[in-house]
């Protein structure tokens, strides 16, 4: 199967956030990896973060405080973002973003329950 993430030039540095296939822990899980993304700063700060889906099923991503990390309006980020089945969601990161960590949401139709990560997966900066 080929990576759908490197069909597609980002500008470095970038982050793939992998969602993949779900496995069976007492039940069926998706773990998120990695479970947080850490933005860094200077000349490492991340330009990109692509969520990758691999669950075999479409996920719905909320990013409720992304405004203070990624590029867009605090609106931008309220609604569902839906992630089709082997696709991917590339956003770019804020040149100025806020210090901070972001709780974030991925819903997988595939397990019909929540990825999880560190408790939630986040995101990190710096």
């Amino acid at each position: 199967m080929s990576d759908p993430a490197t069909e597609v030039a980002f500008e470095s540095p970038f982050k793939k956030v992998i969602l993949p296939s779900p496995i069976t822990i007492d039940r069926p899980r998706v773990f998120v990896n990695p479970p947080t993304i850490h933005i860094g700063s200077g000349d490492s700060k991340l330009r990109t973060i692509v969520w990758v889906n691999e669950t075999g099923g479409d996920v719905l991503i909320w990013l409720p405080n992304a405004h203070h990390y990624l590029k867009g309006e605090a609106e931008d980020f309220l609604t569902l973002k839906t992630i089709d089945a082997g696709k991917m969601l590339p956003l770019e990161v804020r040149p100025d973003c806020v210090d901070g960590y972001y709780h974030y949401n991925v819903y997988c139709k595939a397990i019909d329950g929540y990825a999880e990560g560190n408790s939630e997966p986040g995101a990190s900066c710096p």
